[in-house]
């Protein structure tokens, strides 16, 4: 049973870490690079899969404070959608190269964010976006052991980041008057890791550690004249007019660390055409405190976002279970704890997922799946300034698809 269970087995990780584990939750986690061609035993395959998520999330209740006229106006306000819909792309290349050396070429975005925000919330956020790309080099180097073989994984990756955010300030000034910051950065990061397989009963162990990037990110302001802006901060207009005059755009900057993450997983036969499979993961969300944009006419913060993440644990466990010849079939729940501390609603969710693997010839497979994903509810309870706003999540439901084609050559 080694290589149809070994297959099922892989197709169950995927449908656990790619529908699942993306789903707005831990922090911002999206995709993972895809490494099976690190345990090819000959040969190449090219791998790609995109993943569909619906995360559903919503503020049920909003109360805040904005300037009107010229004077702070209290508003509350009901049901808010805030999080969209988005897509995980995913590419892996590689496989055996040379004696017992295997390396993987990898593509996903590992990272994100796309929010946006409805009636009077505006004025505190009207949209934020993070997106980011990763692009990675691994390898792994077997030894033969008295039974069985062990990996000693290494690899580099760099890391794009885009980070958009904007605020509206119509109901301040009378017109339309939206100001927005896009800035971008880029750094490398590392891989290291052991692997351990059993090929004949289909087990496979692997540790895996993912160093952080450290992002010094530089770009634009631009919307509302800066003097008219500048007000909202208690200047008078004079003051502001000499202090910023009336310029429209300026440059923008900010730093932020996104966080290390080390992940066991493990899987094994355990009865004829059975596999078990489950991993636990850590990720240091921790790191991300706050991120501060400075604009560059006079130096000043442009705006303050607070995160002040806990840690993150994502705990996976599942089945997979040969059909026939051709196809396989798995089962999964995750848990993934939320790192909120109250200036957000990034709580605990569970997800059920399951698939389907369809191996349409000897070197040709696909692997289709879904996960139900339940939201627990939170609340954002605490504020950065008088003009910051407190918001309920309730319980809620959404969903994520994922489709993988693999070729084998």
């Amino acid at each position: 049973m080694t290589r149809a269970a070994g297959r099922i087995v892989s197709a169950g990780i995927v449908f656990a870490t790619l529908a699942a584990a993306p789903a707005y939750a831990g922090g911002f986690n999206r995709g993972i690079a895809n490494l099976e061609p690190l345990y090819y035993g000959t040969g190449f395959g090219v791998a790609g899969s995109v993943t569909y998520v619906s995360p559903a999330r919503s503020y049920s209740s909003v109360t805040g404070a904005r300037i009107v006229a010229g004077r702070p106006s209290v508003y509350t306000q009901g049901s808010v959608d805030i999080v969209e819909d988005f897509t995980v792309p995913s590419i892996s290349v590689g496989g055996r190269l040379i004696g017992d050396l295997n390396c993987a070429g990898s593509y996903t975005q590992p990272y994100g964010v796309e929010a946006t925000y409805d009636g009077p919330i505006r004025f505190s956020v009207a949209e934020q976006t993070l997106d980011t790309d990763e692009y990675g080099l691994t390898c792994a180097y077997g030894f033969a052991m008295p039974k069985g073989r062990l990996l000693f994984i290494g690899g580099v990756f760099y890391e794009t980041v885009d980070f958009t955010q904007a605020r509206d300030f119509s109901a301040a000034f009378g017109t339309t008057s939206d100001s927005r910051i896009d800035v971008e950065s880029e750094d490398v990061g590392y891989r290291l890791g052991l692997g351990y397989e059993i090929p004949e009963i289909a087990l496979r162990a692997q540790l895996l550690y993912r160093s952080e990037t450290q992002h010094d990110a530089t770009g634009n302001y631009s919307g509302t004249p800066f003097a008219t802006l500048a007000t909202l901060t208690g200047l008078t207009p004079r003051q502001a007019a000499a202090v910023y005059g009336t310029a429209t755009s300026a440059s923008a900057s900010t730093s932020a660390t996104l966080p290390q993450n080390l992940e066991l997983s493990l899987q094994s036969g355990f009865a004829p055409g059975w596999l078990a499979f489950g991993s636990v993961k850590w990720t240091d969300w921790s790191v991300l405190e706050r991120i501060e944009v400075v604009e560059g006419i006079a130096n000043q913060t442009f705006s303050s976002t607070n995160f002040f993440f806990e840690d993150g644990w994502t705990v996976t466990g599942g089945v997979g279970h040969k059909l026939t010849e051709q196809l396989g079939a798995s089962l999964s729940v995750t848990w993934d704890k939320g790192v909120s501390t109250g200036w957000d609603t990034l709580t605990d969710t569970w997800s059920i997922g399951g698939g389907v693997s369809f191996d349409a010839s000897e070197n040709f497979q696909i692997r289709a799946g879904g996960a139900a994903i339940y939201f627990t509810d939170g609340e954002k309870d605490k504020v950065s300034s008088a003009l910051d706003y407190t918001a309920s999540s309730p319980n809620e439901w959404g969903y994520a698809l994922s489709l993988t084609a693999t070729a084998r050559f």
